[in-house]
């Protein structure tokens, strides 16, 4: 499941309490008192809001707990914290994170406050507070987190906690992903020397048209025609053309491509993306099938799966851009239809394309 649109999630408010373990080092250079243990417990509470697909900010206070000098005498530990988290791996954009399990790292300020039984004198209370961490949902609303944090020289903590988000994807407009239908790959011979076949150039003059034919029979004659010496698409039913007769998005996408043997859209390819969407929700009742190629330098499985996580990465991007999801379906068809010899670099990059099919 995903939601129609990927930015529903940013805004959203989230809180969290959790507890663990500190390392308290107090400076006793200077007094009479030495420290003897430095380890306590921890407890903290944070609010935090999403401000983009990558980046929240967070509000905190952390009780630290205490460090026990010698005779007895304790010097405890607080801290009110303000920062960034930059989500950085796994499962990092804002709706993705709501499913599986994601990285961040932390960096901003700390307010460390002391409470000594004993006369120490405390330096500057600023310092930097900076953690990594990990999240894992397990609810819709609800997630676990693990952090490790420092509040300055003199205070590290080991956290885990539980936090509750006001918005989750199931709170978005919901729908099932499209399916994937990995069509059945056919493996080439191993011989891969073998050339590719161009397409010949055909001219073929244009048949008499009875004036009794629609303008839409027209259109179609005409795109056939062109499709034996040009890349134009013959039109489906009902799909409509351009002044040439071809279709307006059957075919091969220009200019969608991700970074190498990864399934991140290049910025040029979000720009034409964004294009598609907008003359997609022009023609409301037209269902399309987004179909993914790669190449066979990965292998056979490797290609599969590449072609899977670029199908769903095309799917979502539309979805976000208002395409109402019910009009997309998704097939990954790995390496199995190469258009040429995946020798070459330049074949491979024709191999590694992005097509459009209206259903």
């Amino acid at each position: 499941m995903f939601a129609n649109s990927a930015h529903a999630l940013e805004g959203t408010w989230y809180l969290g309490a959790g507890a663990g373990v500190s390392q308290l080092s107090p400076d006793t250079d200077g007094s009479d008192f030495t420290l003897d243990d430095e380890s306590s417990t921890a407890a903290t509470v944070y609010l935090g809001l999403d401000i983009n697909e990558w980046l929240s900010v967070e509000a905190g206070y952390t009780d630290l707990g205490e460090a026990l000098l010698s005779d007895s005498e304790t010097i405890g530990y607080s801290a009110i914290s303000l920062g960034a988290v930059g989500w950085v791996f796994g499962s990092r954009y804002a709706d993705e994170r709501q499913e599986g399990l994601a990285g961040y790292v932390r960096l901003g300020v700390s307010s460390i406050e002391n409470d000594a039984s004993v006369p120490l004198d405390e330096s500057d209370s600023t310092s930097l507070w900076v953690g990594a961490g990990v999240q894992l949902p397990v609810g819709q609303h609800w997630g676990v987190r693990a952090e490790l944090s420092s509040y300055d020289g003199d205070a590290q903590a080991a956290l885990a906690s539980i936090y509750w988000r006001s918005k989750s994807r199931s709170d978005s407009p919901m729908i099932s992903a499209p399916a994937i239908t990995p069509s059945v790959v056919s493996h080439p011979s191993k011989d891969t020397t073998r050339a590719t076949i161009a397409k010949p150039t055909v001219t073929i003059s244009p048949p008499k048209v009875s004036v009794s034919k629609s303008s839409s029979q027209q259109n179609l004659d005409m795109a056939k025609q062109r499709a034996l010496t040009a890349d134009c698409s013959v039109p489906a039913s009902g799909e409509p053309t351009d002044a040439d007769g071809c279709a307006l998005f059957s075919g091969v996408l220009p200019g969608v491509e991700f970074n190498p043997n990864t399934a991140e859209l290049k910025s040029e390819a979000k720009n034409n993306l964004d294009a598609l969407a907008q003359t997609l929700n022009t023609y409301p009742s037209l269902v399309v099938e987004v179909q993914v190629h790669t190449d066979q330098s990965l292998g056979v499985d490797r290609s599969m799966q590449l072609s899977k996580e670029r199908v769903m990465s095309v799917a979502r991007y539309l979805a976000g851009r208002s395409v109402d999801i019910k009009r997309l379906r998704a097939r990954a068809f790995g390496s199995s239809n190469p258009r040429a010899s995946n020798i070459t670099a330049k074949g491979r990059d024709l191999n590694n394309r992005v097509a459009l099919k209206v259903q």
